[in-house]
């Protein structure tokens, strides 16, 4: 019966899109496209997609863990989905701990992501008005629709192409110690870089997986200085509730677990935002501090 549901939920969600994206002659919308339609194809899909509407909550609740659950909240199937032109039968994924690639069908303007979960497909929707993507989720036995994006970075994969979107949305701007008059501002860019830190120059927030060393107390970030391989570290990350002030705090690591003690404050600084309608820029493959890189 629950299958039945999710297909009878499925097919609704598809001719709904499907009048939403028909043309309408008596439209007066100066943005509605004037000639054909131009439904999916290997030269539009082609790139890195993005689930902009997770970038967005991050921003709003200033946490990567608030965007993932509190009420009204949930994680997506993929923050990223690749598409190669010339290798149109697949999709390559992005989850915030792996990269892989389902098996892909498309039918006019919807992609069929094969044996996504326990069997079951995810589905993307091309909508040719917007030339955006909507993702629909249904394999949890929730259904969940997000808002997609291709990517203007040219940060190659779909892991930095969505670094760069989150960075940007959830990091960008300009900070200063808290009461500490400075010359020049600390800036997190959003390709990973720290600009005018006295110790670190890369930075990686965590976004899945066994990094998530304070379970859900509080966000992590990887931080590293690019001239010395050894210096990973990891912080607990905190950012006010008007996101005004952003609190990095020290962490002890279990030597035999995944997790990790939170310690006191380590830096505190105030932030001055960026412009909400500022667009990221285009950027070169996102610093990560993995590898000291």
């Amino acid at each position: 019966m629950n299958k039945v549901l999710l297909f009878v939920t499925f097919i609704g969600l598809t001719a709904f899109l499907a009048c939403k994206n028909a043309p309408n002659a008596n439209s007066t919308d100066p943005n509605a496209p004037s000639g054909p339609i131009e439904h999916a194809n290997p030269t539009n899909l082609a790139g890195h997609w993005i689930t902009i509407d997770f970038c967005s909550r991050a921003a709003s609740r200033n946490s990567i863990l608030k965007a993932m659950n509190t009420e009204g909240a949930h994680l997506p199937y993929a923050y990223a989905f690749s598409f190669n032109p010339e290798k149109m039968d697949s999709v390559t994924c992005y989850n915030g701990v792996e990269t892989y690639k389902l098996a892909a069908r498309i039918n006019l303007d919807t992609i069929e992501l094969k044996d996504a979960r326990q069997g079951r497909s995810v589905f993307l929707v091309y909508l040719p008005q917007t030339k955006e993507m909507e993702l629909f989720d249904a394999t949890t036995g929730s259904a969940h629709i997000d808002r997609l994006i291709k990517s203007s970075s040219d940060a190659p994969g779909g892991d930095n192409a969505f670094a760069v979107a989150l960075n940007h949305h959830l990091f960008e701007g300009n900070y200063a110690p808290v009461d500490k008059k400075v010359d020049k501002f600390t800036q997190f860019t959003p390709t990973g870089y720290i600009t005018n830190f006295p110790d670190y120059d890369r930075y990686m927030p965590c976004v899945g997986g066994d990094c998530f060393l304070l379970s859900d107390k509080m966000d992590v970030m990887t931080v590293a200085n690019s001239k010395d391989p050894k210096s990973l570290k990891m912080f607990g990350f905190r950012f006010s509730t008007a996101g005004d002030t952003l609190t990095l705090y020290n962490m002890t690591t279990s030597a035999t677990e995944k997790a990790a003690t939170l310690g006191g404050v380590a830096y505190r600084f105030t932030r001055k935002k960026v412009a909400e309608n500022a667009a990221p820029k285009p950027a070169q493959q996102p610093q990560q501090p993995n590898n000291g890189k």
